[in-house]
C-alpha cells in the first residue's frame, strides 16, 4: 500500500515538472507574479504590461485574448518591449487565494474600474498609459502599445528639458508637450 502511494506521488510530481517544463519550452510569455515581473523588467530594461482581466466572464477580455494575446505576432513582438503580467479576476475558475488577494490589492492600488484594463508601467510599476480592448488584431494592438510608450517617452524628455527654459522657449516646449498629451489622450485613456 505504501509503495503504491509513493508511485502515485512520484507520478504526480513528474507530471507537474513536465507541465512546467513544457510551459517554459513553449516560451510562456505571461506571468501572474507581479513582484517577479518587476524584477525581470528592471533586469531586462523593459516596461510592464498589466492585463487586469475577468478571463472566464468578461466578453471584451475574452475577445482581446482571442484576437490579440493568443496570436503568434503578439506573442513574438510584445515581449520585446514589455514583461506581460496577467492579473485575473475569474468568477468560475479558482485561483490560489494568495494570488487573488494580491490581484485585489493591485486593482485597488491602480484604481481599476472595469475589465479589460491594460496598464503600461515603468519597470518599477509606475503607470504611464492605460488602454483596453482595441480592434485591429495583434499587429494593430502592438503598434498601439508602442505608440503609447513612445509618446510617454517624448513627454518625459520634454519635462526634463523644461527645467532650464524660461519665457518663450518654455512656452513653446509646454505647447509641444500639450500637443503630444492631447494626441496620446485621443488614442488612450491616460493614467
Amino acid at each position: 500500500r505504501q509503495s503504491m502511494k509513493k508511485v502515485k506521488f512520484t507520478v504526480l510530481i513528474l507530471l507537474i515538472l513536465i507541465s512546467q517544463t513544457a510551459a517554459m519550452a513553449s516560451g510562456e510569455i505571461w506571468t501572474t507574479d507581479f513582484e517577479a515581473a518587476k524584477e525581470k523588467a528592471l533586469k531586462e530594461k523593459k516596461d510592464l504590461l498589466l492585463d487586469f482581466t475577468g478571463s472566464d466572464w468578461c466578453g471584451w477580455c475574452v475577445r482581446l485574448k482571442d484576437e490579440v494575446f493568443s496570436k503568434e505576432y503578439f506573442q513574438k513582438e510584445a515581449p520585446k518591449d514589455f514583461i506581460l503580467v496577467e492579473l485575473d479576476f475569474p468568477r468560475k475558475k479558482k485561483i490560489p487565494e494568495k494570488l487573488a488577494a494580491k490581484n485585489r490589492e493591485l486593482a485597488a492600488k491602480y484604481e481599476i474600474r472595469g475589465y479589460p484594463t491594460i496598464l503600461l508601467c515603468s519597470p518599477d510599476g509606475v503607470p504611464y498609459g492605460k488602454t483596453g480592448y482595441k480592434a485591429g488584431g495583434p499587429e494593430g494592438y502592438v503598434e498601439h502599445l508602442r505608440s503609447i510608450k513612445k509618446a510617454a517617452l517624448q513627454l518625459k524628455e520634454i519635462e526634463n528639458e523644461l527645467t532650464g527654459l524660461k519665457g518663450i522657449d518654455r512656452a513653446r516646449k509646454l505647447d509641444q508637450k500639450l500637443k503630444i498629451a492631447e494626441d496620446l489622450g485621443s488614442r488612450i485613456d491616460q493614467v
